[in-house]
C-alpha cells in the first residue's frame, strides 16, 4: 500500500516516494548536508534543497555551520535534526499495565515510566485514572527535559479504526459514542492525540526502529493474554478497508465450545492465548494434576501469564506441557498464512513469547516447517521480537512521531 488507507494517483504517488526517500535519510542521518542526501537517494540537490527549506521552516531542522573541506568553492551547508524540539508521548495500554514513554524528535527514547498495580478496566474511571496519570507524566517530563510533547499515541487492544480515532472495543460509552475517542483523549490532554491497535504498533515500532530491515513484508504476531497479529506489506502496515485487518484471533478454528471474549465460540485465540494457557492450567490442576502453581490455584489466586512463564523456567512440567502445545499449534495455524501470503519474515512478539526459546519458538518454527509449502518458507526468517516488552512503548511513540510530523509533511493526513 502506498498510503496509510487510499490509492494516490501515480504522479501524486511518485511525489510522495520522493519525499519519503528524503525524509527517511535526513531523519535516520540526523546531521547532513544538501550534497549528501542527494547524492544517497540520487535525487537533485535542487530537489532536496527544496524539502530541507521546508523542514526549516518547520522548525525541525537547523543550520550548524558550513562544512570544512578541501576542495575550492562554496562550503556545503551542514544542517541537523533539531532532536529536542519536541517530543512525542506514547501510552501502551495491557491488561496487567500501564507505560508512558517519550520519544525525540531524532527518534530517540527520553524517558519511560511504568504504573505499578494497574489493571485494565473498561470503566470511566479507569479512563479518568489513566488520563490523571498522563496529565503529571506530562508535567513532569516538560518541567525536567527540553522540548515540549506535542502529540500522543494510545495502544489499545480490540477493533481499533486509526483513521477515524474510534474504538468498537473499549471506552466506547454510550454518552460519548458519537464522539470519536481521539477528540476526547484530545480534549482532555490538550494535544493531538491518536490511537492504534497494540498489535499494529508493536508491530510498527519492531519494524521501523530498525535502520536498515532488509524485509518488507512480515506477519507480526502479538501473543499475550489475548492473540493478535499484524500485516506489513511493502513496508507499510496493511490496515484493510476500515482498519480493522489482524483479527486472526477471531477466526473459528475450534470445536471446543470455550466463549471468546468477542462473544462467539471456538475462536483461535481461545486456544492459543495466555488466558487459554491460564484456563487448561486451572482445569488440569482441578483434575488433580500437578504443577508449581497448584497451591496458587487451590487458593483462588488469580493465575497471570508472569506466572506461567516463571514457572516455567523452574521446568514445571505442567507448564512446560501448555506451553510447548500453544507454541505447536500456533505454527500449525501460521503454516496458512506462509501459504497465503509467502512473508519475508514472521516476528513472534507479546508477554508468551519471553518464554525461553527451546519450550515456545523452536515449537512454533518446527510446526511452521512442518506444515508450510517448503517453496513458501525456505527464505522466510523466524525470530523473536527484538523489542521484546518495549515493542509496544516504542512503537506508540513512534506513531505519535509519525503522525504528527511524517504524515503531515507528507501530505496524507
Amino acid at each position: 500500500m502506498s498510503s496509510l488507507f487510499a490509492s494516490e494517483s501515480p504522479l501524486a504517488e511518485f511525489a510522495r516516494a520522493v519525499k519519503v526517500s528524503i525524509l527517511k535519510k535526513i531523519f535516520a542521518k540526523k546531521e547532513f548536508t544538501i550534497p549528501d542526501i542527494a547524492e544517497e537517494t540520487n535525487f537533485s540537490v535542487t530537489t532536496v534543497a527544496k524539502h530541507v527549506a521546508e523542514l526549516q521552516e518547520s522548525r525541525l531542522l537547523e543550520r550548524i555551520d558550513r562544512l570544512k573541506t578541501n576542495k575550492r568553492g562554496r562550503r556545503p551547508v551542514l544542517y541537523r535534526v533539531k532532536s529536542d524540539a519536541w517530543n512525542f508521548l506514547g501510552v501502551d495500554i495491557k491488561s496487567h499495565g500501564l507505560t508512558f514513554g517519550l520519544m525525540n524528535l531524532s527518534g530517540e527514547m527520553v524517558r519511560t515510566e511504568q504504573i505499578g498495580d494497574f489493571y485494565f478496566e473498561n470503566t470511566h474511571n479507569k479512563l479518568d485514572e489513566i488520563c490523571t496519570h498522563i496529565s503529571q507524566f506530562i508535567a513532569r517530563a516538560e518541567s525536567e527535559l527540553p522540548g515540549k510533547v506535542v502529540s500522543a499515541n494510545f495502544n489499545i487492544g480490540g477493533r481499533v479504526n486509526s483513521r477515524t480515532g474510534t474504538s468498537a472495543s473499549i471506552f466506547n460509552f454510550e454518552e460519548t459514542r458519537d464522539m470519536p475517542l481521539t477528540d476526547l483523549l484530545s480534549e482532555r490532554l490538550e494535544i493531538p492525540v491518536f490511537i492504534e491497535n497494540d498489535t499494529k504498533a508493536m508491530a510498527y515500532g519492531e519494524y521501523a526502529s530498525e535502520e536498515r530491515p532488509d524485509y518488507e513484508n512480515v506477519i507480526y504476531v502479538n501473543v499475550g493474554w489475548g492473540l493478535g497479529l499484524c500485516l506489513i506489506v511493502n513496508g507499510e502496515i496493511y490496515y484493510g478497508k476500515d482498519g480493522y485487518s489482524g483479527e486472526f484471533g477471531h477466526i473459528h478454528m475450534y470445536n471446543n465450545n470455550v466463549m471468546c471474549h468477542c462473544g462467539k465460540k471456538g475462536c483461535i485465540e481461545t486456544e492459543l492465548s495466555g488466558s487459554a494457557i491460564c484456563r487448561k492450567l486451572i482445569e488440569r490442576i482441578h483434575n488433580h494434576e500437578a504443577s508449581a502453581l497448584s497451591r496458587k490455584v487451590w487458593d483462588g489466586n488469580v493465575i497471570t501469564i508472569a506466572d506461567i512463564i516463571a514457572a516455567t523456567e523452574q521446568e514445571d512440567p505442567l507448564c512446560i506441557e501448555l506451553v510447548s502445545q500453544v507454541g505447536s499449534e500456533l505454527g500449525h495455524q501460521l503454516a496458512g498464512l506462509i501459504n497465503l501470503l509467502n512473508p519475508d519474515r514472521i516476528v513472534i512478539g507479546g508477554k508468551i513469547a519471553e518464554v525461553a526459546p527451546y519450550y515456545f519458538l523452536q515449537p512454533v518454527t518446527l510446526a511452521i516447517h512442518k506444515y508450510s509449502l517448503r517453496l513458501m518458507n525456505q527464505h522466510l526468517s523466524i525470530v523473536p521480537s527484538r523489542l521484546g516488552p518495549n515493542a509496544g512503548i516504542v512503537g506508540a511513540c513512534m506513531l505519535a512521531r509519525k503522525r504528527q510530523v511524517w504524515d503531515r509533511l507528507l501530505g496524507t493526513i
